[in-house]
């Protein structure tokens, strides 16, 4: 299976999930066997990218696999930030969330 220019080793896809994908997460996913993991979901809110949470979320070059990240966002603006500062962090995937953002998600 192919994304773009990524290979994934299998279709065995670690989905994004709020409170659960953080990088230990992910990590162990793709020692697992995961061909891919996808970061919990980010907002594109630059107010809350400076938070500890939302560093611990954002992929880093040094993580395993290839680093993907899901930002939110209705602001074309802010979600073009978003995508350029993840992918500065080490974000090879940009994944856009379309659908409504959950409790969990926004805190």
């Amino acid at each position: 299976m192919r994304i773009g220019q990524y290979q994934l080793r299998n279709r065995l896809i670690a989905a994004p999930m709020a409170g659960i994908t953080d990088r230990p997460f992910r990590t162990l996913c793709y020692e697992m066997g995961a061909g891919l993991t996808v970061s919990e979901m980010m907002s594109s809110n630059p107010q809350v990218w400076e938070s500890d949470k939302s560093r611990l979320r954002m992929v880093h070059v040094d993580e395993p696999g290839i680093r993907t990240v899901q930002i939110a966002g209705s602001d074309p603006v802010e979600m073009a930030d978003a995508a350029r500062i993840n992918v500065e962090s080490g974000a090879q995937i940009i994944d856009i969330n379309m659908g409504v953002p959950g409790e969990e998600s926004e805190s």
